[in-house]
């Protein structure tokens, strides 16, 4: 299996085609509704431009399909994609809200679920990778604690925010995926906070630029999630996970190895990486791979739809706790929250 059907040609169309091709695969047919984007996309690839998403995903060429469009497109697409039969992988998050998650999901069965892979590529970033090795093989024996950061080097254009869906459903989705799969534990309560400190237009469209959640695990273990929109110092991206026996870390990887020790600047390193596909470039391609692997073998995918419902439900108890300025506790995925 080789050929990919792209459903999309924004940036991050760009971004899979790229590892896609990295991977050893190819882009076999691409469709977006911006007949340019999709031009120019498959000038690129090699790739034939379809009318359609049907079309896409129908031809003979496209072995399995790939959905990278905005977040409030991927539930019908899917719905789609999944009666073709062929595997899918789509771009986080799986929908736009916890509700149409469920929907979703209950549409298809948990079963074909399973079989949709679901792009939270961070997971297989080789330092997060490490670091949920290592807490699942006991090196630090019981978790305690575990500190996630993830900061932006600098906010989406202000045209972005209304349909984002939130900073919590938006960028911390993948946090919330990063501790379900580190902890591996259900999550009993969780508690947000948030301002619009780095622009307050951010605030009068509805959202927050800077947040923090905690979360308390059903182990006992608390787990803390902080997010900027803006970070001066570059892409912020770190896991620190604390135990009785010691802590695992997983830090920002630098532009090179060089540091300067002189007078002015004593042990001055390198600054980090300021591109996300600079740090995670790799594990975008990882990811293709691995969704390849799974899918000739008929296997459930590792990251699936059941696992964007549970981000889904965290991303809605935040938001959530956020609105009623108060701590949500959690009964299961099929807890109905007011606002």
């Amino acid at each position: 299996m080789t050929g990919i059907a792209l459903v999309g040609a924004g940036r991050m169309a760009r971004v899979h085609a790229a590892s896609i091709a990295a991977a050893g695969a190819q882009v076999a047919t691409i469709y977006d509704p911006i007949e340019e984007a999709a031009c120019s996309l498959a000038r690129n690839t090699g790739a034939r431009v379809a009318a359609t998403a049907a079309e896409a995903m129908a031809d003979p060429a496209a072995d399995a399909i790939m959905i990278a469009t905005s977040s409030d497109t991927h539930v019908e697409l899917l719905l789609e994609a999944v009666r073709t039969g062929k595997p899918v992988l789509c771009e986080k998050p799986l929908a736009s809200s916890y509700e149409a998650s469920r929907k979703f999901v209950a549409a298809i069965g948990e079963a074909a679920a399973r079989k949709v892979f679901l792009g939270f590529n961070r997971r297989f970033d080789r330092g997060h990778a490490a670091v949920r090795e290592g807490v699942h093989a006991g090196r630090i024996g019981r978790l305690e604690q575990l500190t996630i950061t993830s900061r932006d080097p600098f906010p989406p254009p202000l045209e972005y925010i209304p349909r984002s869906g939130g900073l919590f459903r938006d960028m911390m989705i993948h946090d919330f995926d990063m501790a379900r799969s580190i902890v591996g534990k259900p999550m009993v309560s969780v508690t947000a906070h948030g301002s619009s400190i780095i622009d307050p237009e951010v605030g009068r469209l509805g959202d927050v630029d800077t947040a923090s959640v905690t979360m308390l695990a059903e182990d006992g273990t608390i787990v803390t999630i902080l997010n900027s929109r803006r970070c001066a110092f570059g892409f912020d991206q770190r896991i620190e996970a604390f135990g009785e026996k010691g802590m695992l870390l997983s830090d920002n990887p630098r532009q090179s190895g060089f540091t300067a020790f002189t007078r002015e600047a004593p042990g001055t390193a390198a600054p980090i990486l300021e591109f996300f596909m600079e740090r995670y470039g790799p594990s975008y391609t990882e990811e293709i791979r691995l969704f390849i692997d799974c899918a000739r073998e008929g296997r459930d995918m590792p990251v699936n739809a059941i696992d964007g419902l549970m981000a889904a439900y965290l991303a809605e108890a935040a938001t959530t706790s956020l609105a009623q300025g108060k701590t949500i506790i959690l009964t299961g995925p099929d807890q109905e929250f007011s606002k």
